[in-house]
């Protein structure tokens, strides 16, 4: 059995599969302020990238909500698991939040610690109705794990909430 001798690609396998998801050419102008103050390469953001910034927004956004609402507003924490409206208000509040530091920033805190960006696929900014419909988006996707761990066989790397809202999450280097 002979054997051939396979011709390299000489382009790398990372630099081929970002060219082919097609990476937006007009950016929100904070993206594009900062990428001409620091001109650096986009690419998109990796599943673990994605994943330790949710837990920083856990942290900072998320838990303090839940701390304040518990001892502040309900009074107690046996108040706030009995309380029906609490957690809801408390999502509710959260993905407000979140959903203005998208619109504004285009990041949210733990997004920002790891330089990654919400865009659309046109890349245009995401507007705040947009941005809280993807927080739910993103709850349903959460619910169906399935939805979180899709950027795992994708080549695009999307999640189930970015699929449904038409969304990219990039990283600048």
């Amino acid at each position: 059995m002979r054997w051939r001798k396979v011709k390299q690609n000489p382009k790398s396998p990372q630099k081929k599969h970002i060219d082919s998801i097609q990476i937006p050419k007009t950016l929100p102008h904070q993206l594009e302020k900062e990428l001409t103050q620091n001109p650096t390469s986009l690419q998109l953001a990796h599943f673990l990238d994605r994943g330790k910034a949710h837990i920083i927004d856990t942290f900072m956004i998320y838990l303090p909500l839940l701390y304040f609402l518990t001892y502040v507003v309900v009074g107690s924490a046996q108040g706030f698991r009995d309380s029906a409206w609490a957690q809801f208000v408390a999502v509710f509040i959260y993905g407000s939040i979140a959903a203005v530091l998208l619109t504004f920033k285009g990041q949210t805190p733990g997004k920002k610690a790891y330089n990654l960006w919400v865009v659309r696929e046109s890349g245009k900014n995401v507007t705040f109705l947009f941005a809280f419909v993807r927080f739910f988006a993103f709850l349903l996707s959460g619910a169906s794990v399935v939805g979180i761990l899709m950027p795992l066989w994708r080549k695009d790397k999307k999640t189930l909430h970015d699929i449904l809202c038409k969304t990219i999450v990039l990283k600048k280097d």
